[in-house]
C-alpha cells in the first residue's frame, strides 16, 4: 500500500504528458489543413478534444504544467503548434481559477486553440526567424488576428470564440491591435488569452533564453498589468508560480537548484531539484521549499551554473 501513491502519481504524470502531446499533434493536424481553400474544420472534433483537457484541468493542474515542460515535442522547431498547445492549457487553468462553468471553459479552450489559426496564412520565416522585422513584415504578422476571425466566420463557431480570436492582441490601454479597443470593449476570452499568450512566451523553454529571463519576464508582466492586461486575470498567473518550471535558482543555504514543480497552495515555494547534489545512490535530491525551511533567494544566470542546464 505504501508504494501505491508514488506509482499512481507517476502514471498520472505520464497520462498528462500523453494528453499534452496529443493536443500538440491535434493542433498540428488542424493548422496543417488547408482550411482557407478546400478543407472544413471539424467543429465537433475540436470540441471533443478540448473537453478532454477541461476534464483533466478540473481534477488538478500542477502535473499538467509539469507535463507541458517535459513534453519532448513542444520545441522550437514547432513553435506555432507548441505555443498554441501551451497557451490553450494555460488559458484553461486561468479559466478554472475564475470559476468558469464547464461550458465556458470549453468555449475558452476552443478560442485558445484557434487564436493563432490566422498565422497559417503568414510566411513561416517571419515568425520563426530571430531577425528584426520591417514595419511591413510586422503588419503582415499583426494581420493574423483578422485573418483568423475571417476564417472562423466560414464555420459555425460562436460569436464569443470569433471575438476572442480577433481580440487576443488588444491591450487594456488601447495600444494593442487590430482595432485598438480598450478594456471596456475587449471580450473576456480575449483578455484571458492575452495573458496566457504572454505567460507562455515568457516561460517556454527556448534555446536563446537565459534561465533568469523566466522570472524577470513574469515580474515585468506584473508591472504592466493595468496598462496591458486585466489585473484580476493576471493576478491568477501567481497561482501557476512566480517561479516557473525549469527556472534555475539559488537557495537560502547557498545551494543551487532547478524548479521542477509548482506549489499551487504557495506560489513562492515550489518544488526544487538540487543541481550539485545527489543521494548516495546517485538519485537527484528533490525538496519542497518553504518559508520556515529552505527558500529561494534569487534566480540564477547561465554563467552562474556549475552544471550543464537541464
Amino acid at each position: 500500500m505504501k508504494d501505491s501513491k508514488p506509482k499512481k502519481s507517476k502514471i498520472e504524470r505520464n497520462e498528462e504528458k500523453v494528453l499534452c502531446e496529443t493536443l500538440f499533434e491535434f493542433t498540428k493536424y488542424i493548422f496543417d489543413k488547408n482550411i482557407n481553400i478546400e478543407e472544413r474544420l471539424d467543429i465537433l472534433e475540436i470540441y471533443n478534444q478540448i473537453k478532454s483537457i477541461v476534464k483533466n484541468i478540473r481534477q488538478g493542474h500542477s502535473n499538467l504544467l509539469l507535463a507541458l515542460h517535459e513534453s519532448a515535442n513542444l520545441n522550437d522547431n514547432n513553435y506555432l503548434y507548441a505555443h498554441t498547445t501551451r497557451t490553450t492549457i494555460i488559458a484553461l487553468i486561468i479559466g478554472k481559477y475564475l470559476k468558469m462553468s464547464t461550458h465556458k471553459l470549453v468555449e475558452l479552450g476552443v478560442s485558445a486553440l484557434l487564436h493563432d489559426i490566422g498565422m497559417t496564412l503568414v510566411p513561416v520565416e517571419l515568425y520563426l526567424g530571430y531577425r528584426t522585422l520591417s514595419d511591413d513584415e510586422k503588419q503582415i504578422i499583426q494581420q493574423h488576428t483578422v485573418n483568423g476571425y475571417k476564417l472562423l466566420k466560414r464555420f459555425n463557431f460562436s460569436h464569443a470564440i470569433k471575438s476572442a480570436v480577433l481580440n487576443h492582441h488588444e491591450r487594456e490601454d488601447g495600444s494593442g491591435y487590430p482595432l485598438k479597443i480598450d478594456k471596456s470593449s475587449i471580450c473576456q476570452y480575449g483578455k484571458i488569452i492575452a495573458v496566457a499568450c504572454s505567460f507562455e512566451a515568457i516561460t517556454s523553454q527556448r534555446n536563446y533564453k537565459d534561465t533568469g529571463d523566466l522570472h524577470e519576464g513574469i515580474v515585468e508582466m506584473m508591472k504592466t498589468k493595468h496598462k496591458f492586461y486585466d489585473g484580476a486575470i493576471l493576478a491568477l498567473v501567481n497561482t501557476m508560480s512566480v517561479y516557473p518550471i525549469g527556472l534555475k535558482v539559488l537557495l537560502s543555504d547557498g545551494t543551487k537548484g532547478k524548479v521542477i514543480n509548482i506549489n499551487q497552495f504557495a506560489a513562492r515555494y515550489p518544488v526544487v531539484q538540487l543541481l550539485d547534489s545527489k543521494t548516495p545512490t546517485g538519485k537527484p535530491i528533490t525538496l519542497q521549499t518553504a518559508a520556515d525551511g529552505l527558500y529561494i533567494v534569487r534566480t540564477l544566470k547561465a554563467n552562474e551554473l556549475s552544471v550543464t542546464p537541464g
